[in-house]
């Protein structure tokens, strides 16, 4: 799945978290949301666990 990786920062920005600071919340590797944020796709389950960590819904995250 593509995640929007801006509206992604956007939010944690907001919600003023580190990389590490939501790998923790979504139980998802610092090393994986760097690639998604470089704009990687990843798999559903990963998707749907960040929607989870930063409080939107998932078709809110995809871009």
């Amino acid at each position: 799945m593509k995640i929007n990786a801006l509206k992604m920062q956007i939010l944690m920005g907001e919600q003023n978290l580190t990389i590490k600071e939501l790998a923790c919340r979504s139980n998802v590797s610092r090393q994986t949301i760097s690639c998604i944020k470089s704009g990687k796709s990843c798999s559903p389950q990963v998707a749907c666990k960040l929607s989870k960590a930063l409080n939107i819904k998932l078709e809110e995250l995809l871009s």
